[in-house]
Order: structure tokens, then sequence, then C-alpha cells
């Protein structure tokens, strides 16, 4: 798998047009803030919220804030070589950098820490539904409701199940047929902590429900939703700052 992935990045380089996609998928990434993993060359860690997220895309740098490592804090050392994962909208991107240093913005109880590592000379796309996700678990259940985008005529409604940057899985009574990769919209409210959700999707499966008559439908973001991410990051910091406390 190493070796595969050495020999298709040196056939990578060989294209400008590949340095160019490489730029436009992580300045996506930073403008989604997207969750990384961080591993060693050796094996690909995938991103999780709990790890870190992309910071910025600077003109010969790529900026991420300082990793996780389980409830500690990862130090990384100029010149260390590592394997980067980044979340996508489906599967996750992958690639080698090394670390050039630490960095810092902003001021006060505002300030932002990480590190600068190298752009990748190329990524390699993994086709996964692996982006984290978060069970929901509020007093009260979080209601969507689903709608033909053009018509605007109601699909179902029912409840949220869980959340991703990504996508999010809902529980719905369906009152007509959905097909996977169709577009629907989506509203989903929530009683604390995530903010409204309310865009188009598509739907990545449909499952029939342990609850008679109803069906889990997964749904993929179309647009980033950069909000919800920012939110989802830090549930799960203040999970592991909890458990980091204990």
């Amino acid at each position: 798998m190493r070796l595969w992935f050495q020999r298709v990045a040196s056939f990578l380089r060989s294209d400008d047009a590949d340095v160019a996609s490489v730029r436009a998928i992580l300045r996506t990434a930073a403008l989604r803030s997207a969750s990384i993993g961080v591993g060693t060359l050796d094996g690909v860690a995938l991103p999780s919220p709990l790890s870190g997220h992309v910071e910025e895309l600077e003109d010969a740098a790529l900026v991420i804030s300082r990793p996780h490592d389980g409830p500690a804090r990862r130090e990384l050392v100029a010149g260390e070589s590592l394997h980067l994962s980044i979340a996508a909208d489906s599967g996750f991107h992958h690639g080698d950098v090394e670390v050039i240093g630490r960095w810092s913005a902003g001021e006060g109880t505002m300030k932002r820490y990480g590190y600068r590592v190298t752009i990748p000379t190329a990524l390699m796309h993994e086709e996964r539904r692996l982006l984290h996700r978060v069970p929901v678990a509020f007093d009260l259940a979080p209601r969507a409701r689903l709608c033909r985008p053009t018509s605007l005529v109601e699909l179902g409604e029912g409840t949220v199940v869980d959340v991703s940057e990504g996508g999010l899985c809902v529980r719905v009574a369906l009152s007509g047929l959905v097909r996977p990769e169709e577009r629907v919209v989506v509203r989903a409210d929530f009683p604390a902590f995530f903010p409204m959700i309310h865009t188009e999707v598509a739907i990545a499966h449909v499952m029939p429900a342990r609850k008679p008559g109803h069906s889990d439908i997964g749904l993929r973001f179309i647009e980033p939703q950069v909000e919800l991410g920012r939110a989802i990051r830090q549930l799960e910091l203040r999970r592991v700052n909890r458990a980091g406390a204990a």
C-alpha cells in the first residue's frame, strides 16, 4: 500500500494541473475548517474533530491547529515527517507533509495555536464513509423535515439520529419515494448548541429503521456547513477536556 502510494504520488508530481488541484482541495478544507488526522508515514490516521482541523492555506505552507493525541495535545517538531489526512464530503484526502514550525494568530482569549506544514505534493482521495459522526443526545430530540427541492412538497418528518461535517442521518416516516443521489431539502432544528440546518442535500442511503413505518436516511451536504463543523469540533473538544480533567 505504501509503495503504491509513493508510485502514484511520483506520477502526480509531473503534472502542474494536479498541483493546482491540491491547492483547490486545501483551500476548500481551510474554508470549512475540515477535520484532520495526523499519523506516521507508515499508516493513515482518520480525520476526527478530536485530532484537529485545517486553519489556513498560505502561499508556501498549510496551517493546521495543534493536534490532539487522545485527551492530550500532540507536540510536533520542525523537520518531522507526517502522514496528514483531511476530511472531505465523501471520504478523505491523505498525503505526506513535513513540519515547518509553530504558528499562532489572534490575541488574548481569541488566540489560536498550531503548526505550519509543507503543502503536500499530491493528495490521494479515499472514498470512505468515515467522517467522525456525533450521536445526538438532547433532552428534546432534534426535529427534521424533508421536502422536494422545487415544489417543497413534504416527504416526511422525524428526528436527527447523528450528524457530521459531511452530512446527517434522519429517521422519518416517508410519504413518498426517494432514491440514492436524489436531491432533497432538509430542515433540522436543534434545541441547543448546533445551528439550525436548512439546506439542499443528496440522499446517500435509505434503510428500514427499527421503528415501524420509519426509514433511516443518510444525507450528504452539497454545500459546506461551516458553522456546523465548528460546533461539532467544539462539542468534541469539550468532551476531551472533561475526560482529561476526570
